[in-house]
């Protein structure tokens, strides 16, 4: 395999103007069938299903929210990357469990080259191969305190060479409020983008194909600010262009809906499809898709908690809904149909949750990404989901 080694991601570089500003440009991105086969939200689904707290050998007592999975060290197997907060304003330095491939993990900061990065307050990492050698790198989000007056922070990038990784350069400056974010590759040129929200203006980060990448939010319109923390990248209606789930706290005014992507290569309000509401679960933590009724397109599940306005608290309990494509971009509340004690308002909430295949029987499931929490929705076959007893 022939592999490039980059030493370093350049400085990036801003353009566009505010967030709400309606995209000017046509930019006649290309249709791109295969969009979603290296994006982060594919990525992320793994056979792997660990207990995070169960394999850690350090940073006892802190939170590893923003967990991805690749087979880092090239050996055939899949590894862990957490990057974890315990809420302070302290930085946590981020950690590899490298799988000996009978799931045995050990950490290892060898591949970080002597210097682990980390961050006050990660939220998500999105592996991709992000400098395109055929490798598969990290890009860490984090929104830095999460008290006031909510300093922010950076995120980093790792990304891969010959001898384990090196941190990417430029993007020091992008201090602000990343709850949450996503990759694919938007403008069909072959790499990479990002997208990351921001209390402030979300935006594109535009890669160049080596790692670089330039700030983008002429792209976006309509959006909301202060309540968008959540954001997936895919092609959710199979028409070659992208397109970019949007959520939050629906409470708070921002409905959870589905930007279309299309030859423009822009985003907008006025070109999107809000998904149906929950009453006392107005969080909108995490989203997946696949098609759970077998009529070839892609069905929505999303992963809910509590907005505080009833008798639940805020953060407390979870909902799983089940969304069916009924086609021509709309979408029905099938949750009531599809699948059995799907919520609970006494549990604690959950992070990640994927739509897989986790018992290999050809129907994919419902799984809340951690073992420990033991949370995993059976299909019948029929695309009912019953959980595990």
């Amino acid at each position: 395999m022939l592999m490039v080694v980059v030493a370093s991601a350049g400085v990036l570089s801003a353009c566009g103007g505010g967030g709400n500003s309606s995209p000017s440009v046509n930019l006649d991105v290309p249709q791109n069938f295969n969009v979603d086969a290296n994006s982060s939200h594919t990525l992320q689904n793994t056979d792997l299903y660990v207990s995070r707290l169960g394999i850690r050998t350090t940073n006892f007592g802190t939170f590893a929210t923003a967990v991805s999975y690749a087979d880092f060290d090239l050996d055939g197997d899949i590894d862990v990357f957490m990057s974890a907060g315990d809420g302070s304003q302290n930085t946590t330095p981020a950690e590899l469990y490298l799988n000996d491939g009978p799931n045995n993990f050990t950490l290892d900061t060898s591949l970080f080259n002597g210097a682990s990065p980390g961050l006050v307050h990660p939220r998500k990492a999105l592996t991709g191969d992000f400098n395109g050698d055929g490798k598969m790198d990290v890009f860490v989000i984090g929104h830095g305190y999460d008290q006031p007056p909510f300093p922010g922070e950076a995120p980093y990038v790792m990304l891969s060479t010959s001898n384990g990784f090196v941190m990417g350069t430029g993007l020091e400056s992008l201090i602000g409020f990343h709850h949450g974010g996503a990759s694919a590759d938007i403008d069909a040129d072959g790499d990479l983008d990002i997208f990351l929200t921001d209390q402030s203006t979300p935006y594109f980060l535009i890669n160049d194909g080596l790692g670089n990448f330039t700030k983008d939010t002429s792209r976006l319109s309509g959006l909301s600010r202060s309540s968008f923390f959540t954001a997936e990248l895919v092609d959710v209606d199979k028409d070659g262009y992208v397109d970019l789930l949007a959520g939050g706290h629906e409470h708070e005014g921002f409905p959870t809906r589905i930007l279309w992507g299309d030859s423009t290569g822009s985003y907008s309000t006025g070109k999107s499809t809000t998904l149906p509401s929950v009453g006392g679960y107005g969080t909108m933590v995490d989203a997946d898709f696949a098609d759970i009724d077998l009529d070839g397109d892609k069905d929505v599940v999303l992963n809910r908690t509590s907005g505080g306005q009833g008798s639940t608290g805020f953060y407390q309990g979870y909902y799983v809904q089940v969304i069916e494509n009924i086609g021509n971009r709309q979408f029905l509340d099938k949750t009531s149909e599809r699948i059995t004690s799907g919520n609970d308002a006494a549990s604690q909430w959950f992070d990640w949750i994927r739509v897989q295949d986790i018992n290999n029987d050809g129907n994919v499931d419902i799984v809340v990404d951690d073992a420990s929490r033991n949370l995993i929705w059976y299909n019948d076959g029929m695309g009912n989901f019953q959980l595990n007893l």
